[in-house]
């Protein structure tokens, strides 16, 4: 019953306003009565932080397969995150992506998936390095300490506000700040370095 409420919360949510949904409103599209849905989530705030923690546990989950497939070359992992971030964002209503933005910013469970200690960036830089992508010269304290300073930036509101950035127009550049991030692990070659070349052996 929990799975139903969640999958039928987030297709509600996700093409609409969460806030102006009603519980009773989501409890009567189940089939169960506002008592059964409340005996399962205390609060309306209870239910939208489990909806946002679950769509972001299915993408890191998403992401951790690829960078577990040996089929795959590391470029050609970071372009299928990349198309899957892409694809993920426009399912998105404005307004969910507003509270999943707040949410991250905000709640430590939800950002923890992918700070810069989670099980998901340890794999990066360890397939990263394991492909040549990441240079040698670079420790694992420095990679990890760079990861944080990116994230950590975004989970300011102070610095979103700063650039007058609301979580529409970061989409807008998202692709520039993945190259920009990219090419701070990679060096010169950046994101979209030719699957072919790996540069940590041929450098």
């Amino acid at each position: 019953m929990r799975e139903r409420i969640l999958e039928a919360a987030a297709n509600m949510y996700l093409d609409a306003d969460p806030e102006a949904i009603k519980m009773r409103e989501l409890a009567r599209t189940i089939g169960i009565s506002s008592a059964t849905l409340y005996s399962y989530f205390a609060s309306k705030d209870e239910l939208l932080k489990a909806v946002v923690v679950r769509l972001l546990t299915k993408y890191r989950d998403h992401f951790m397969d690829d960078l577990n497939n040996p089929s795959l070359t590391f470029p050609e992992i970071l372009q299928r995150m990349q198309l899957f971030s892409n694809q993920a964002q426009r399912s998105v209503s404005g307004k969910m992506m507003d509270l999943m933005v707040k949410m991250y910013q905000d709640n430590h469970e939800i950002n923890h998936l992918f700070d810069s200690q989670s099980d998901f960036w340890k794999r990066f830089v360890s397939r990263g390095r394991e492909d040549g992508y990441i240079a040698d010269d670079l420790s694992d304290k420095a990679v990890f300490i760079y990861i944080d300073m990116f994230f950590q930036y975004f989970r300011n509101p102070h610095h979103m506000d700063k650039f007058k950035m609301t979580p529409q127009s970061l989409q807008e550049i998202d692709h520039e700040l993945d190259i920009m991030f990219y090419r701070g692990l990679f060096g010169v070659k950046g994101a979209c370095a030719d699957p072919n070349v790996k540069p940590n052996k041929n450098d």
